[in-house]
């Protein structure tokens, strides 16, 4: 599904933690007074050192989700919501491999959730960007230096401790967690490539996760940490400009050929927008509340239709 560009997708959102968030480092570094359990920092190159929340912490956390939603699931197209990486012999990744079979063999046999993020097999269609606390073009608070940016970067810290649970006293501890504030907010991308109505509706129902809580993001997660809203504040989707007047999943852009190739699930069409040529290209914009919600709702449609 890579031979050719069908489409192409940006969603760019705002993730706030309602409760405190740590995602940890892979080490406390050499300075003693450092934190056991610290924040993951980044040097940026225009605005400094920063704690970020990783793109792969974010994409594990929807791919977990997701999966979450669909697994267990049989669709009447006989497509499996998720597979178990767990059982080697009957999971997407087994067709990796020297002799595994063509492309669109290996993409038929995919569950749904792969087809979206990808397995040992198949390049995913999902690509998740690192998520900054600030934003270009924002004003005074929420651009780089900013209000929101030294909120974020004045780390709280807890302590606690582990309890052995035969005995009922201190395992490990006390030791010290460095913590995101709560009421902070992080920018970033999602990016999509030769996408159908149906992924971005998974990937949407995995954000909806994590807005109503069912979904948290970071450790410690038991200890009440990670709890964070979603706001996905404009979609940009491109595609070729002699392939349709209106947006389209690939289901739609696709010769017969390929669908049946690649045994593409059935197609919904994106609300209609008015297009801006760029080229040999034409992008469509989603900038306000509304327009944003109808493309989410279409995708939440498209992935109800498979059931």
């Amino acid at each position: 599904m890579f031979k050719k560009s069908y489409n192409r997708a940006v969603l760019r959102l705002r993730v706030e933690t309602v409760t405190p968030l740590l995602i940890k480092a892979g080490d406390a570094g050499l300075d003693p007074t450092a934190a056991e359990l610290a924040c993951v920092r980044t040097r940026h190159g225009a605005h400094g050192a920063t704690v970020y929340i990783p793109g792969s912490s974010l994409k594990g956390v929807l791919r977990s989700a997701a999966e979450a939603s669909v697994r267990g699931q049989r669709f009447a197209s006989g497509s499996v919501g998720a597979c178990n990486p767990l059982e080697h012999g009957s999971s997407c990744g087994r067709l990796a491999g020297r002799d595994r079979p063509a492309p669109a063999e290996v993409y038929r046999q995919q569950c749904l959730a792969c087809r979206l993020f990808g397995s040992l097999a198949l390049k995913g269609r999902a690509s998740v960007r690192d998520l900054f606390p600030w934003t270009d073009g924002g004003d005074v608070d929420t651009g780089p230096g900013g209000k929101n940016w030294k909120a974020a970067n004045q780390v709280e810290i807890r302590h606690g401790v582990s309890i052995d649970r035969i005995v009922g006293s201190v395992k490990h501890g006390p030791f010290e967690m460095e913590l995101v504030p709560a009421g902070v907010s992080f920018w970033g991308e999602i990016a999509l490539e030769n996408y159908q109505a149906w992924q971005l509706g998974l990937l949407v129902r995995a954000l909806d996760e994590i807005t109503d809580g069912f979904a948290q993001l970071g450790s410690s997660k038991s200890r009440g940490l990670g709890v964070a809203r979603v706001e996905v504040h404009s979609i940009i989707h491109e595609q070729p400009a002699r392939a349709s007047e209106r947006p389209a999943g690939v289901g739609a852009l696709a010769t017969e050929d390929e669908r049946d190739a690649y045994a593409l699930l059935p197609e919904l069409e994106f609300p209609a927008l008015p297009g801006e040529p760029r080229g040999l290209s034409v992008r469509f914009t989603a900038r306000d509340l509304d327009g944003v919600q109808a493309w989410m709702e279409a995708g939440r449609q498209a992935l109800g239709r498979l059931a």
